[in-house]
């Protein structure tokens, strides 16, 4: 039997519904990895835009990368989430090529829904048990970061940040890196 994670800040949801994302249709994400679901529990920057800088190791479990000193920390610590199981999905795709994660367009009903007080210190359970883990700052080399960069000045130029101050994702890059809004 299948069974597919969705993450949410929000508890109580019997059905997921379809929501309109960054991706420009309404969707309903899920993973087959809970570590990964979790992930989307929170929401570090407001939509329409998304921060979620992870991949995968060799073995296939979700890295989370730090971009800016700190950063798991700082948007994970204190954070309520909730981990809404689904089973028996018959139209899940893959259209964002995120992988690990796929979509549904209809609404799904959640078989079981389990609370997590602080996403933080539940995945750094699961980081102790080798089921995920955290690339530190200190640990990204330059290339990567680059990497990061040209993406986030792609989002400001497509999105008109730098003419958008106050806009909840110029906040944040601005905050978070100082350099890249200087520029």
């Amino acid at each position: 039997m299948q069974v597919v994670y969705h993450g949410s800040p929000r508890g109580g949801l019997k059905v997921l519904k379809p929501q309109l994302s960054e991706h420009g249709r309404p969707y309903v994400y899920f993973s087959e990895n809970p570590n990964v679901a979790l992930l989307y529990a929170v929401k570090p920057v407001p939509k329409p835009f998304s921060f979620y800088p992870f991949g995968f190791d060799k073995t296939g479990n979700p890295v989370y990368t730090e971009y800016f000193r700190d950063a798991f920390s700082i948007l994970y610590r204190g954070r309520k989430g909730y981990l809404y199981e689904c089973r028996r999905i018959e139209k899940l795709e893959n259209p964002t090529q995120i992988r690990g994660v796929t979509v549904c367009t209809e609404a799904v009903p959640v078989k079981r829904v389990t609370e997590i007080p602080d996403v933080y210190i539940f995945l750094k359970e699961q980081e102790a048990l080798g089921n995920f883990s955290v690339k530190p700052f200190s640990r990204i080399g330059e290339k990567e970061m680059d990497f990061a960069r040209r993406a986030i000045r792609k989002e400001m130029e497509a999105y008109g940040l730098k003419q958008k101050p106050e806009d909840a994702m110029s906040i944040f890059i601005r905050t978070r890196f100082p350099e890249i809004w200087a520029d």
